[in-house]
Order: C-alpha cells, then sequence, then structure tokens
C-alpha cells in the first residue's frame, strides 16, 4: 500500500511538472507578441562591375538593377519583444549602414543584445546599378534578384529564391523553398531541400553552359537556350523523367533516369532529385 501511493504521488508530480512546463512553452510562444517596424533609406556610389555583399539573419533581401551609379535600398527594421516599448527600443537600437570595402559594398548591420524572446529582423529592397556582382546571405527569408548582369552567389535556409533576366554565374540555395530561374544565361548552380525548382533560359543564352540542379523533395521543370549543347545526366527516385529535346541516350533507358547528349555534348546538364519528376524542354 505505501509503495501504491508513492507511485501515486510521483505520478501526481508528474503530471503537474508536465503542466508547468507546457505552460512555459505557451508563455514562450506568447511571449513576443508585440512589433515594432520603421524603415531607413539609405543610398551610396556603387561602381558598376563592382560587389554588393547583404547578411540579414531574420529578413528577406530583393534586389533591382536599374541604370544607375549609386545603390539606393529601403531598409525595414522589425523588433519583436514582450511588450511594444521593448519592441520599439530593439528596433531602433539597431543600425544599418553601407560601406565601402576595396572593390564591394557592404550592408552593416548592428543589432543590440538581444534576451530571450527577442528578435530583431532586417529586410532589404532596393536598386542597384544593373552590371554588380552579388553576395547575399540571409536564414529567414525570401531573395529576389531582377535584371542583373554579374555572378550572383544567394542563400537562405527558409525562404524561396528569384532570379529573373540575370545573366552570368548563378548559384542559388535554400533548404526549404523553391527556386525559379526565368530569363537567365550563363552557368548555374541551383539546389535545394523541400521544394521545386524551375529553370527557364533567356532566348539569347549562350547554347554551351554548365547547369546542375539538385532538390530533393521537389520536381524540376528545366528549359534549355536555343541551340543548347550538352552532356545530360537527369535521375530521380519517385517521379520520371520526360525530354521534349532530342537526346542521344548513352546506356540503359529507364523512366527515372537519362543519360546522354544533347546536340555536340560541349556543356553539363545535372538534374538531380529524389521526389519529384523531372521535365525537359
Amino acid at each position: 500500500m505505501r509503495n501504491y501511493h508513492i507511485t501515486k504521488l510521483s505520478l501526481v508530480c508528474l503530471s503537474c511538472l508536465l503542466m508547468l512546463l507546457a505552460g512555459c512553452i505557451n508563455i514562450g510562444s506568447c511571449a513576443m507578441r508585440a512589433r515594432y517596424e520603421r524603415t531607413v533609406q539609405l543610398s551610396a556610389p556603387l561602381s558598376p562591375g563592382s560587389t554588393f555583399a547583404a547578411e540579414t539573419h531574420n529578413g528577406s533581401i530583393t534586389l533591382r538593377g536599374a541604370d544607375a551609379a549609386e545603390c539606393n535600398l529601403t531598409v525595414t527594421v522589425v523588433g519583436q519583444a514582450a511588450t511594444e516599448e521593448v519592441a520599439r527600443e530593439l528596433a531602433e537600437k539597431t543600425q544599418v549602414t553601407l560601406e565601402p570595402s576595396g572593390d564591394k559594398l557592404v550592408v552593416k548591420i548592428d543589432k543590440p543584445t538581444l534576451r530571450m524572446n527577442q528578435s530583431v529582423g532586417v529586410s532589404l529592397d532596393g536598386a542597384i546599378p544593373n552590371k554588380t556582382n552579388l553576395e547575399l546571405l540571409t536564414h529567414n527569408g525570401s531573395v529576389e534578384i531582377s535584371h542583373i548582369t554579374g555572378r550572383v552567389n544567394a542563400a537562405t535556409h527558409n525562404g524561396k529564391v528569384t532570379a529573373e533576366n540575370v545573366s552570368g554565374t548563378i548559384v542559388l540555395e535554400t533548404h526549404n523553398g523553391a527556386v525559379n530561374c526565368m530569363e537567365v544565361s550563363g552557368d548555374t548552380q541551383l539546389k535545394t531541400h523541400n521544394g521545386g525548382v524551375k529553370v527557364l533560359y533567356a532566348q539569347a543564352a549562350l547554347s554551351v553552359c554548365d547547369i546542375s540542379v539538385v532538390t530533393y523533395n521537389g520536381s524540376i521543370e528545366f528549359t534549355a537556350p536555343p541551340s543548347f549543347s550538352a552532356q545530360v545526366e537527369a535521375t530521380t527516385h519517385n517521379g520520371s523523367v520526360h525530354t521534349d529535346l532530342p537526346i542521344t541516350v548513352v546506356g540503359k533507358v529507364s523512366k527515372n533516369e537519362m543519360k546522354g547528349t544533347i546536340g555536340a555534348g560541349q556543356g553539363k546538364l545535372r538534374l538531380e532529385t529524389h521526389n519529384g519528376s523531372i521535365r525537359i524542354r
């Protein structure tokens, strides 16, 4: 009987502890209900052919190329905390500047010290010279790039990545999100884990380029440049491979794997997914 009461008491204590922990979790999830937002306008000279670099942990990045010789940004700073007063203080203490560094223009973000259940997000939206190299990195937020001629390297963890009317070497990566490249030209390396990938090459794109598209959960749609010439390797595990372009197949023909050449086979095309189909046009 004594052991029964001890066991019962232990179960009661365990239940109370679980309820307390659940309460703490709920409190934590509600602790950042207050939100304060402010915007800042920034501008700085940026010579064509230079590099624009930005790294934001929480926040999206949207850049458009323009016929200009300077960078013009709208910066949105969002502070979140338990009270509006603290959220406002976090946002106002966050400083964002544009600083030259060699041939680069760098976005520098100085945030205050953050405590538990506090956060600061910084989003960038603006226009830069269309002949600019890009180095962009965020963790939670989308990345959108358009009308750029230059090297583009952009990555996020949670969010989609989009490039439109971009000419040059393109490297785009995300973990949770789609990757879309429309009207592009040049070598491309695209990677995601959870999301589909769409690639459309411009009519003016060169016929020979190196292309790698890799996802795990998602389909791949690839539209080649005119007179495309490449060695092709397209594979999927759960899905099928279809092509509207004539391919000289090498090896065994399979519904979920295709190897061969398009044209003279001068460039390279690698398309890989695990769960999804592949379409080549």
